[in-house]
C-alpha cells in the first residue's frame, strides 16, 4: 500500500509543480523575483511585462531603474530644471537661490550641483550657453569656494565666494537624481549671469 502511494505521488509531481509554482503562472503585467517566496506581484508603476513567468518588470520608455533599485520600486526619470533661480551679489561673492524642480522624477534622492564659468568678451554678461556673440567661457578655478559645497547639495541655495572683482560669471544650477547618470550627457539646469563688484566697495 505504501509503495503504491509513493509511486503515484512521484508520477503526479510534475503536475503539482506546474499548478502551484507561482513563477510558472505569473501573467503579463505581473512578476515574481528570484528572491521572492510569495505569489506573483503586480508590476510597479511605470513598468510592465509582456511574457508569462517574468522575474522582473521592464521600465516604460523615458523611465529608468538603477542597478541598486529593488525590483518592486517604481521606474523613475531625471528631474526637470530648478525653478525661480535668483542671485544676490555682495562684492566678490554671490548667493544663489532656487526652487525645487516642478518634476522630481519620482525619486527621493534629488540633489543639486553648481557649474561656475568666467565670461570674457562679448560685452559682458548675456544669456549664456555659447560664444555666438563673441563670449568666451572658462572654468572658475580651484580658488573659488562653494558654501556648503559645489555638488550633492540637498538644500536650494549656495554661497559662491572668492570670485574675481568686476568680472562676469555664469552659473548653471543643475538638478540630478539617481537615474540622471543614465541619460548623460543630457542635463537639466537653470542659468544665472552675474557681474561682481570691487572688493571692499
Amino acid at each position: 500500500m505504501c509503495c503504491t502511494l509513493s509511486v503515484s505521488l512521484i508520477d503526479l509531481f510534475p503536475t503539482f509543480v506546474l499548478l502551484f509554482d507561482p513563477a510558472a503562472v505569473c501573467k503579463p503585467g505581473f512578476y515574481r523575483s528570484a528572491l521572492q517566496t510569495q505569489s506573483c506581484s503586480k508590476c510597479p508603476p511605470r513598468s510592465y511585462t509582456r511574457t508569462e513567468a517574468s522575474t522582473s518588470c521592464q521600465c516604460e520608455a523615458g523611465y529608468y531603474r538603477t542597478e541598486s533599485d529593488p525590483t518592486n520600486m517604481a521606474c523613475t526619470k531625471p528631474p526637470s530644471a530648478p525653478r525661480n533661480a535668483i542671485s544676490n551679489v555682495n562684492e566678490t561673492s554671490v548667493f544663489l537661490e532656487w526652487a525645487a524642480p516642478e518634476e522630481t522624477g519620482g525619486r527621493k534622492d534629488l540633489s543639486y550641483s553648481i557649474l561656475c564659468r568666467k565670461v570674457s568678451g562679448g560685452g559682458g554678461s548675456g544669456s549664456g550657453g555659447g560664444d555666438g556673440e563673441g563670449r568666451h567661457y572658462q572654468p572658475c578655478g580651484s580658488h573659488v569656494r562653494y558654501l556648503p559645497q559645489r555638488s550633492g547639495l540637498r538644500n536650494t541655495s549656495v554661497m559662491v565666494a572668492d570670485l574675481l572683482a568686476h568680472t562676469n560669471y555664469t552659473f548653471e544650477v543643475e538638478a540630478v537624481n539617481g537615474v540622471s547618470q543614465l541619460l548623460a550627457p543630457l542635463r537639466h539646469f537653470v542659468v544665472l549671469n552675474v557681474t561682481t563688484n570691487q572688493a571692499g566697495e
